[in-house]
C-alpha cells in the first residue's frame, strides 16, 4: 500500500472511530408496528442526544431533534411537505427558540429568517422574496 492510500485509510479509520465514540445508537422505535424502525435515538458521549423520526412512515427521515446534555433543545429540522428535504430549521439557545430558518419553495436554500427573543417575541424577519440568494426584505420589530 502506498503512502497516500495508507494516509486515506488512516483518516477514514479515525473518522469512523471518533463518530462511533461520540455518538452511539441507543434505541429505535416502531411506532406504527410495521416491523421497521421509524424513530432512532442516538446518545453522544457528553450525554446530549439526537432523535431522528420518519413521521409519515415512508422510509425517509423528516424530523431531527438535537439536545444539549441537560435535555434542552439545541436544534430541530423538519420536512413539512414530506419531500425528502428538510425545509424548516429551528435554533435554540438555553432551550429557548432563537431563530427559525425556512426554505419556503423547497429549492434547498433558506429564504426566510425569523429572529426571536426569549423564544416568543419576534425581533426581526428577513426574506429573499425573489429566491436569488439575496435578502430583499427586512422587518425589524420594536421592543
Amino acid at each position: 500500500m502506498g503512502k497516500d492510500k495508507k494516509a486515506v485509510f488512516l483518516l477514514v479509520f479515525i473518522f469512523i472511530t471518533v463518530n462511533l465514540f461520540c455518538q452511539s445508537l441507543k434505541g429505535t422505535e416502531d411506532r406504527n408496528n410495521d416491523g421497521k424502525p421509524d424513530r432512532w435515538i442516538y446518545v453522544k458521549s457528553d450525554g446530549s442526544y439526537i432523535i431522528e423520526s420518519d413521521n409519515n412512515y415512508d422510509g425517509k427521515i423528516d424530523y431531527i431533534l438535537e439536545t444539549d446534555k441537560l435535555g434542552n433543545k439545541v436544534y430541530e429540522a423538519m420536512d413539512f411537505g414530506y419531500t425528502g428535504k428538510m425545509n424548516n430549521f429551528y435554533y435554540y439557545k438555553n432551550g429557548a427558540l432563537e431563530r427559525q430558518e425556512i426554505d419556503s419553495n423547497n429549492d434547498g436554500k433558506i429564504d426566510i429568517w425569523i429572529y426571536l427573543e426569549k423564544g416568543i417575541y419576534i425581533t426581526k424577519i428577513e426574506r429573499d422574496t425573489k429566491h436569488t440568494g439575496v435578502i430583499d426584505y427586512v422587518k425589524v420589530y420594536k421592543k
